[in-house]
């Protein structure tokens, strides 16, 4: 059976990061579920470390690059003891790349720039490990998993079974639904809020809304994103009002009322 990878590469947009300072508590959105998105490259680190300062600046290097295949997430070791002792670190700078939740590979030391980036090349063109959340391969039964994970609130579960999807007469409505999964992560995660703060409120009562299943309360709250946006952001929040119409159905109550007005 063919299957789709519907996540595509793409250069990072101004909103999305390239480095981030992660937390104990941040730790899960910030790169267990990013990491389902995007490669995400976790240095763990502490101020007083000397090799840790040398190989800080060649990590940031890479991240920041326009067409870099990875974020980089930075935990300080001596504030973020839980997931310093649940990841085994010993001795730092330590390093590992995280891929759907899972760690793909790792190296600790410093190393010159060249060995970094043909470790990024070669941990980011291998095929991505297999997700802990899995699915039907039946794609009818796939499908009714992603929309009742999406009705549910819960966008992390329904993008791993619809960014990679069965090719069939299914794959057009997984595609369709995908931005309103996409929707849920980049809000939880930071990536679509864009400094605007009355968009990122939308954007945040929105994706609550969905999370506590009132669908009629998040499209209330996304179209009044549409008229808060700037143009540049209209696409985006129209994927997402159209991925929720196809979740409700073309015969919702909701879904006639806004494509009639």
């Amino acid at each position: 059976m063919k299957w789709f990878s519907f996540g595509k590469k793409k250069k990072k947009s101004a909103a999305e990061v390239s480095v981030l300072e992660v937390t104990d508590q941040s730790f899960e959105v910030q790169v267990i579920h990013r990491s389902y998105k995007t490669p995400v490259m976790v240095d763990f680190w502490a101020a007083w470390c000397g090799p840790c300062r040398q190989l800080g600046p060649v990590l940031e290097n890479l991240a920041e690059e326009a067409d870099s295949p990875f974020v980089l997430a930075k935990l300080d070791t001596e504030h973020n003891q839980r997931m310093a002792r649940k990841y085994g670190i010993r001795s730092i700078p330590a390093v590992k790349m995280f891929r759907n939740g899972r760690i793909v590979d790792e190296f600790t030391g410093v190393l010159p720039a060249g060995l970094v980036r043909r470790f990024v090349n070669k941990t980011v063109s291998a095929p991505a490990p297999a997700t802990k959340f899995q699915g039907s391969d039946d794609p009818i039964q796939r499908l009714e998993q992603a929309k009742h994970q999406l009705k549910k609130g819960n966008g992390v579960n329904a993008f791993t079974l619809l960014n990679s999807f069965p090719e069939s007469d299914e794959s057009e409505t997984a595609v369709a639904l995908l931005p309103l999964a996409r929707f849920m992560m980049d809000v939880a995660d930071g990536d679509a809020l864009t400094g605007l703060e009355p968009l990122d409120k939308l954007y945040q009562q929105a994706n609550l809304a969905l999370k506590r299943s009132n669908p009629k309360k998040a499209l209330a709250l996304l179209a009044e994103a549409l008229s808060v946006g700037e143009e540049i952001d209209q696409p985006y929040i129209g994927d997402v009002m159209q991925a929720l119409f196809t979740l409700l159905g073309e015969n919702h109550k909701l879904t006639k009322q806004y494509q009639a007005s």
